[in-house]
């Protein structure tokens, strides 16, 4: 579904998609990383882990994590591994197209700013 949204939201972008924690960590390493959803139940390791590794190697990195679970703690683990946004996507599709864009439109400020 993000994806999906982010290809229509008209922002200029090259998708890169992983299905592990490692997958991940290689994309991570041999790409130019400018903004990323992860997921906070990524398979191997948890969302906040690759959050680190990400912004441990390209520090200008927007992130965003991305769960079903709204949950304060995830959120936390999130924002201390470096993320600038929570996603929750169990919310009604109208709620989370509106937060997805939200984000979209203050990374693209920032990036062009």
């Amino acid at each position: 579904m993000l994806k999906k949204l982010v290809e229509q939201s008209g922002i200029a972008t090259t998708i890169l998609e992983a299905r592990t924690s490692e997958e991940a960590k290689a994309v991570i390493d041999s790409n130019a990383i400018d903004a990323a959803f992860i997921d906070y139940e990524i398979p191997s390791e948890n969302g906040p882990a690759i959050i680190a590794h990400l912004k441990s190697i390209q520090p200008e990195a927007r992130i965003a994590l991305v769960s079903a679970c709204d949950s304060p703690v995830y959120h936390e683990n999130a924002h201390n591994a470096g993320a600038e946004a929570c996603l929750c996507t169990s919310y009604a599709e109208d709620q989370v197209v509106d937060s997805l864009l939200s984000i979209l439109e203050k990374w693209k400020l920032e990036l062009e700013g």
